[in-house]
């Protein structure tokens, strides 16, 4: 077995590990494909620390079933399948009394707080794989958990035909939740500062997207709105808009959902009047556990559309060019795939 795991800040390394059989409950699965993100960028930085070190990064993964554990009745050898990235605790009182596990309070991540993806092999929990149809491309596969969140947040807004949503940042998630919101009929309105951002979003059949350093934000979207300003806003984190900025284009009495990474650092420091004077509802989220099948569902019946999301495929040897060419051009792709 190999894994590229960041053994210390800056230090990055292929490392060869000793092959282990999975237990009772637990699945080995040879990964097929994986994923950089930015969150491997902040690890290897050490912007971000992990629990602990070594940490084995990655946090997207489709492969296959190549041997299953005692107990194990959910899937079987040659099984096609996504892992699902986090990790519930089923310990916690949401977990125990509601079974709403994406709420749980101790939710940790593979790739980020445990060991993640980017291994020629990986042993996980069997309630933590879902089979992949036939249809589904392992591509498409490898965004299943972006829907999954994507889908979490539209749950939140409780969409309806003509609703205006303000989508604050053109990230993964971003992008698939303007065409989710476009699903329920309602109206994405996009807001980011990327060009090539919101030409991917124009090309989904988003049609009001808003350039930030060329528009003013809340007088373009005052006009769409005929100045009642969004029904409901979104503001990732993981933009690179102010939370202020998303909180001036919310109407009155309206909900805006903080979406993304809660470590993102600056990103949801603001002026609070915004949200006494209109009377704003906050909702916090971070997370799609347990919508998987949804996700594979959606990308299934072709409801969402995120090949266009795929700026790089790479081999498994160029992971740490690549980390290191990202810590350098932090913008500069969207999604790397990593083929093993």
């Amino acid at each position: 077995m190999k894994a590229w795991r960041i053994k210390a800040e800056g230090e990055l390394v292929l490392e060869k590990l000793e092959p282990t059989a999975p237990k009772k409950s637990f699945v080995k699965v040879k990964i097929m494909y994986s994923a950089l993100s930015d969150m491997d960028g902040l690890l290897y930085s050490g912007e971000v620390l992990p629990p602990q070190y070594p940490i084995t990064i990655g946090r997207q993964a489709v492969g296959m079933v190549t041997e299953v554990g005692e107990g194990v009745t959910n899937v079987t050898r040659g099984d096609r399948v996504v892992i699902d990235p986090y990790v519930f605790c089923d310990s916690c009182v949401i977990c125990n009394e509601k079974e709403k596990y994406t709420d749980c309070l101790c939710l940790k991540e593979y790739g980020t707080d445990e060991d993640g993806f980017l291994s020629d092999f990986v042993i996980v929990r069997c309630e933590d794989l879902f089979k992949l149809p036939d249809r589904v491309s392992d591509e498409d596969a490898m965004f299943a958990s972006h829907i999954a969140t994507a889908m979490n947040i539209a749950s939140k807004l409780s969409l309806e035909k003509g609703k205006r949503i303000a989508i604050m940042g053109g990230t993964i998630i971003g992008l698939v939740l303007a065409q989710i919101v476009l699903y329920y009929q309602a109206v994405p309105i996009l807001v980011d500062s990327r060009t090539d951002r919101l030409e991917i979003a124009e090309s989904l059949g988003i049609y009001y997207c808003i350039n930030s350093t060329v528009q003013d934000v809340q007088k373009k979207i005052f006009s769409l709105t005929g100045g009642s300003l969004a029904d409901s806003v979104v503001h990732f984190t993981a933009s690179q808009l102010s939370l202020e900025q998303s909180l001036s284009v919310a109407s009155f009495g309206t909900k805006v959902i903080l979406a993304g990474w809660s470590g993102a650092k600056n990103a949801l420091y603001t002026n609070m009047s915004d949200i006494v004077t209109k009377q704003l509802k906050l909702v916090g989220l971070n997370n799609g556990a347990k919508l998987i099948p949804s996700a594979i569902n959606m990308i299934a019946n072709k409801s969402v559309n995120v090949s266009s999301f795929i700026t790089k495929i790479i081999p498994f040897s160029d992971v740490e060019t690549i980390i290191k060419e990202q810590m350098e051009f932090p913008q500069k792709e969207i999604k790397v795939l990593v083929k093993m």
